[in-house]
């Protein structure tokens, strides 16, 4: 019964919104540190992709936390950004690029969400939520690619390894709004 009291006052909160856009996690860029020690990251993808900085998982109310890149207009997003990294991997139509900078030595949290597809009667939607911890001083780039092509593709640049990413999770059950 208490479930579906708070479920039912969820909906009613969020029927007001009037369309996704105005969901926090979609209308907040990416807030980068302005201290402390730090690594780049770039963001390769086409679909949405989010941040939560500090955190091994998601919460859209932590400080810093919000859009990295999205290829559709009307959200908040860093795209665009440079930071003069090396090259990398190869950018392919409809991908967005972004180069943002890192808290170092603490658990970062990515969010990808491809908005989904229908294909033949089905929808289709990537979602990834992974966490890893950059080091300082560190180059790292992450590929995200959803659709038929859903995967995920983090790595140090300068070495020929992937990064060790850990799957995350929902920090609360509203931590998502």
């Amino acid at each position: 019964m208490k479930t579906a009291i708070s479920l039912g006052l969820l909906a009613v909160a969020l029927s007001g919104c009037g369309n996704i856009a105005a969901v926090k996690s979609f209308n907040t860029p990416y807030g980068s540190p302005t201290a402390g020690d730090t690594a780049r990251l770039r963001v390769i993808a086409n679909g949405m992709v989010r941040a939560v900085p500090g955190k091994d998982c998601v919460d859209w109310y932590s400080p810093g936390a919000g859009v990295i890149a999205v290829p559709q207009k009307g959200f908040a997003d860093r795209n665009g950004e440079s930071l003069g990294m090396p090259t990398g991997a190869a950018v392919a139509q409809g991908d967005v690029v972004s180069e943002v900078l890192v808290p170092a030595g603490k658990p970062f949290t990515l969010h990808f969400l491809d908005g989904g597809r229908t294909s033949y009667n089905s929808v289709t939607n990537c979602l990834g939520m992974f966490y890893f911890v950059p080091q300082k001083g560190a180059d790292y780039e992450v590929v995200m690619r959803g659709y038929s092509a859903c995967g995920v593709k983090l790595q140090q640049l300068g070495l020929d390894q992937p990064v060790q990413a850990t799957k995350a999770e929902y920090c609360s059950a509203i931590a998502n709004f």
